[in-house]
């Protein structure tokens, strides 16, 4: 018998998971978090969800509600697919409704799961497996609430437990699920130090500043905004991201070798993989047209500031990644190194490597 699925989060995501699971036989509630919950009534009066382009379908949903008892009642497996500043929100709601047994995977975790453990603990729910991807399966836009266009298939994503002593647990319930290869890394820190957006979106936006704020027609974000000089900067971005896993003990991808390996792109360097994309650059004008866009207000304090910060944890130098964060938050008048996702927020002590890592295999 298949596992009963409860979706948090109906963005660009969160719909496309739903629609394809549906499509795939699973019986799926949708849930939204009654503030962002316009489009629920559409949804549901569509009865489910209309998948265009690399995937194609209409996947009936058992139900789509702001209702979070509702939406959770029987579920077996609950993805919450909802932004990194809407996790905690999303919880909130969801928490008391989360029972024993169930698992709870964040797509992508951007150190989420991380945090979850102490809402859920503060709540006492003791029992239910966490766990975290670095990606979502599909390169994907709501066209319309209730259709969702899927521009591109990933070929894996990579999923930890927390605890990661039951990562195989964890992957067997799921994998049937996704329309990729699900790849078991260490630890719930190794998928959000791979979720390559804190490196693709942070440096592009920046320097992309004023022609974001500019009364242009809009431009390809990835192959018109990432020039070699963006692209450059993005590497070494991407270089001080790896250097500061490497001292936690990850074993972590360069990101042009990711995208290569994911979608089947080639090309020398970063510049020339996206130069050679339709996934990045064949869906037309696609970038932001504000510097409070989630690629900064969400990827700056959710995923560079928690790399960050243990790269100063470690001593290891992360300049460029820290003027990223310094710039976002001038221009966005926010201070992200205290109001981000610090190892405070996610629960680790401050004693070392050990207590760390111990914390990753037990959750405690």
């Amino acid at each position: 018998m298949k596992p009963v699925v409860s979706v948090l989060g109906a963005g660009n995501g969160g719909q496309a998971l739903a629609g394809h699971l549906a499509l795939k036989g699973y019986s799926v509630k949708l849930f939204e978090h009654p503030d962002f919950g316009e489009k629920v009534s559409v949804i549901e009066s569509r009865g489910g969800i209309e998948l265009r382009g690399n995937l194609k379908g209409f996947g009936k949903l058992e139900k789509t509600t702001t209702n979070a008892g509702e939406a959770l009642a029987g579920a077996d497996v609950v993805y919450v697919t909802a932004p990194s500043f809407a996790q905690k929100p999303i919880m909130d709601k969801a928490g008391p409704y989360i029972d024993e047994g169930m698992k709870v995977v964040f797509i992508p975790g951007n150190f989420g799961s991380l945090e979850a453990a102490s809402w859920l603990n503060a709540g006492k729910k003791e029992g239910v497996l966490l766990g975290e991807t670095n990606t979502l399966p599909y390169a994907c836009r709501q066209i319309e609430p209730g259709i969702v266009d899927i521009w591109g298939v990933k070929t894996k994503v990579l999923m930890a437990a927390l605890p990661s002593k039951r990562n195989e647990e964890l992957i067997q319930t799921v994998k049937e699920m996704f329309p990729t290869d699900i790849v078991k890394m260490s630890n719930v820190l190794e998928t959000s130090f791979s979720n390559l957006n804190m490196v693709l979106h942070c440096p592009t936006m920046i320097l992309n500043t004023g022609r974001i704020e500019s009364r242009e027609a809009g431009f390809r974000f990835y192959t018109d905004g990432m020039t070699p000089s963006v692209c450059k900067i993005s590497e070494i971005t991407d270089e001080e991201r790896i250097s500061i896993g490497r001292a936690l003990g990850l074993n972590l991808q360069p990101q042009t070798q990711w995208l290569k390996e994911t979608y089947g792109l080639e090309g020398g360097n970063l510049f020339e993989v996206l130069q050679g994309s339709d996934v990045y650059g064949g869906h037309g004008v696609d970038a932001p047209k504000t510097m409070t866009h989630r690629y900064l207000t969400e990827d700056v304090p959710y995923l560079l500031v928690p790399v960050a910060s243990f790269g100063r944890a470690l001593g290891v130098p992360c300049p460029v990644i820290e003027s990223i964060i310094l710039l976002a938050g001038k221009i966005n008048g926010k201070d992200y190194f205290s109001e981000g996702r610090t190892l405070e927020r996610m629960g680790f002590p401050s004693t070392g490597i050990e207590s760390i890592r111990e914390k990753l295999l037990e959750g405690a």
